[in-house]
């Protein structure tokens, strides 16, 4: 018997975590091939995230679509940032986006969601499912532009599981489909975070999407759990930085918000910023010049929000402006 049972017990506990590992990824990527039936990723969040019906959904957005203003873009719309709470709290930020989406044409849209940082070499994880379904129905997804982008970049790879429970993409999906926008979807949840992985994965849309009119939105929410005073403050300073469009220069400033510890309770000055990074590569990739914030605002000001622990939205569009050749 081993010396310390503990500890091989501990061992063998390690390798087969290690090997159940390697056996999902090796089995998601290859599932497709021995399995021609229909694969939909089922709605996870209908009933919390947003609304459990199609009536409700459908209610619910029209009246948040009505309550936005009417902006002029200020070009040529490549990309755009918009949150993913919950609808009672940023709805009404994504309804911002979405507005202007809605005068957008695209033939797949990349969604690019939460970070999960599980390994350095790690780009992003995209969902190999055919369609994503909402109480609105079901959008397909582009999985000839997947396999192109797993081809580009060996730390672009498939895996359903990252995905099944995620919200941050999902709650995109009714405003395409109450915009009636016929698209299909690459559902991406993001690797490793760092402005080399956002160049990566912003190189491989591009080199994937052929004739195809692509268009990225990056999912992300703000600063979390500050109080209303100090997400106001940190906000403002993040979304004056994302107009520089200096996707090293906005990473540095996020990990600084942090490190700092200058502001109390706060946990992240942005959530999702290799999506937001990958946005603003693939948008200047195609002439984008310009952050042109539209709005924001967070959870404490919606009536009765915690003004004392809050969570930041804004919605973005990066554009080519009129004067650019």
């Amino acid at each position: 018997m081993h010396k310390n049972p503990l500890l091989f017990v501990m061992l063998i506990l390690s390798v087969s975590i290690c090997l159940a590992w390697g056996i999902s990824n090796a089995v998601d990527d290859n599932l497709k091939d021995n399995n021609d039936s229909e694969e939909i990723r089922p709605p996870s969040v209908a009933g919390s995230f947003y609304p459990r019906t199609a009536s409700e959904i459908r209610k619910m957005i029209t009246a948040m679509m009505d309550s936005v203003p009417e902006i002029t873009p200020e070009g040529e719309i490549f990309a755009a940032v918009a949150p993913h709470a919950g609808y009672i709290y940023s709805g009404m930020m994504a309804a911002y986006t979405f507005k202007q989406l809605s005068k957008v044409d695209f033939d797949t849209i990349v969604i690019i969601g939460h970070e999960t940082d599980l390994y350095p070499d790690i780009v992003a994880y995209i969902c190999p499912a055919d369609y994503f379904e909402t109480p609105l129905g079901k959008v397909p997804v582009d999985r000839e532009m997947i396999e192109k982008m797993k081809a580009f970049n060996n730390g672009i790879r498939t895996n359903r599981y990252i995905h099944a429970n995620d919200h941050s993409i999902e709650v995109q999906i009714p405003f395409l489909q109450f915009l009636g926008k016929n698209c299909m979807i690459v559902p991406i949840m993001f690797g490793n975070s760092t402005p080399e992985n956002s160049r990566i994965l912003a190189d491989a849309i591009i080199a994937s999407a052929g004739d195809k009119k692509v268009f990225v939105l990056a999912s992300t929410d703000m600063s979390h759990y500050p109080s209303y005073g100090s997400a106001n403050m940190v906000d403002s300073s993040t979304l004056g930085i994302l107009k520089t469009m200096d996707v090293s220069r906005l990473f540095k400033h996020l990990d600084e918000q942090v490190n700092r510890k200058t502001t109390p309770n706060l946990v992240t000055a942005m959530c999702s910023r290799g999506g937001v990074g990958t946005a603003i590569f693939f948008a200047k990739a195609h002439g984008a010049d310009r952050a042109q914030i539209l709005h924001y605002a967070n959870s404490g000001d919606v009536s009765g929000g915690d003004k004392q622990r809050v969570v930041g939205y804004s919605s973005v569009l990066l554009v080519k402006t009129a004067d650019r050749n």
